[in-house]
């Protein structure tokens, strides 16, 4: 395994910054003043997973039609086989996970109700190994795993994404819908439980490095991902800016996933990153990237 390596620091263009508040402005607009209480919108009732999987499904085809997504066979398949292997031990067995990868740019993924996973061409090209594409999906399957009792058929969720996702699209382009997918599900899950949104993602972590080791994934591959955000050239933060807004890497989380990696039971286990696999796999979409 490797050795510890210091927390570094980010910093990004005033006009991110600039971007991030107006994402926030229309989520508070939109998701607030517009929408009436949680009591009035959400029912008491528990919802069922088929309640749930409505909801994704709905989402999923505002997503698709504000992305293409990237279909070509090896990639797509390889996206559903990992995903699949690490969903095998996901704690929920009501939701038929699907993982969706999306042609942008930006260094994204999310997950909406209903089992509902998406990532992006930018992302996997700026991933290296199997390990690394692991750790992203692990997180965003862990971060399913907990029910909204209170999730309705009401669509006001679905309301919030599409006008959040419209307002913002001249500051952030495509990726407007998934930003505020990411931040609207942060918001409304904070809304519904007693669990802030940092408790919610240190949880989604340490599910994620269950879900790898017990799929065969070296854990050294989250781990691996937190570096190169703290790490990577000035130049390309403005790509995962966004997915930084709703899975930020603080210090505690960075020490959450610390102590528990030294909990995991690593004894007598090897594992592989897969690196060259991941490449021949994810050829297509690399390939378009060093084209451009």
């Amino acid at each position: 395994m490797q050795k510890s390596r210091p927390l570094g620091v980010l910093k990004f263009d005033s006009v991110q910054k600039i971007g991030i508040g107006i994402l926030i402005f229309s989520l508070g607009f939109y998701g607030c003043a517009r929408v009436p209480k949680a009591s009035s919108v959400f029912p008491a009732a528990s919802a069922s997973a088929a309640e749930e999987v409505a909801i994704g499904e709905q989402i999923h085809a505002q997503i698709l039609s504000s992305f293409y997504p990237y279909t070509e066979p090896k990639a797509s398949n390889y996206l559903n086989e990992v995903g699949s292997a690490l969903a095998a031990f996901a704690e929920r067995k009501d939701l038929p996970y699907r993982f969706t990868l999306l042609y942008n740019d930006k260094i994204y993924a999310a997950s909406s109700p209903g089992g509902f996973v998406y990532i992006t061409t930018g992302f996997i090209f700026f991933l290296e190994n199997e390990a690394e594409l692991a750790a992203v999906l692990a997180h965003e399957i862990g971060q399913l795993q907990e029910k909204d009792p209170k999730l309705s058929k009401s669509r006001k969720i679905l309301e919030a994404v599409t006008r959040g996702g419209t307002l913002i699209a001249p500051a952030f382009g495509e990726i407007g819908v998934l930003a505020a997918l990411g931040l609207v599900m942060v918001r409304v899950m904070q809304e519904r439980s007693q669990r802030t949104p940092a408790d919610r993602l240190l949880a989604a972590d340490n599910r994620a490095l269950d879900y790898m080791v017990k799929a065969g994934y070296d854990p050294q591959g989250m781990i691996d991902l937190f570096y190169k955000f703290l790490n990577a050239r000035r130049e390309a933060a403005p790509y995962f800016f966004d997915y930084y807004q709703s899975r930020p890497i603080t210090v505690e989380r960075f020490q959450s996933l610390s102590e528990k990696f030294k909990q995991l039971p690593l004894q007598d286990k090897d594992f592989a990153t897969h690196p060259k696999r991941y490449e021949e796999m994810t050829q297509g979409v690399r390939e378009i990237y060093r084209r451009s």
